[in-house]
């Protein structure tokens, strides 16, 4: 069964509740209940990757602004220049 979550209109900063109201084990659940070849570790990965996305526009939006379409590009494709986290490369922990 799916949530649908609604945001208020008069509301400015509706992200953080959309984070804090968001339980990232049921959505790991639905997508491996999709998928049922998936691992659950990464049926999990894949719905904390969807969670932070939506969070992320949300609170661009929030803030009027967009979301760099350049830094996107560069995370989607794993370039190791632009994260530091990324091995073989030194990192940031």
């Amino acid at each position: 069964m799916a949530v649908i979550f609604k945001f208020p209109n008069k509301r400015k900063q509706y992200s953080e509740d959309f984070l804090k109201g968001i339980d990232p084990n049921k959505i790991g659940d639905f997508i491996q209940a999709q998928n049922p070849g998936l691992s659950t570790r990464a049926a999990d990965a894949m719905a904390l990757a969807v969670i932070y996305s939506t969070y992320l526009q949300l609170v661009f939006e929030e803030e009027g602004e967009r979301v760099p379409q350049d830094i996107l590009e560069k995370f989607e494709k794993n370039n190791h220049e632009t994260f530091m986290w990324a091995p073989p490369k030194n990192t940031l922990h």
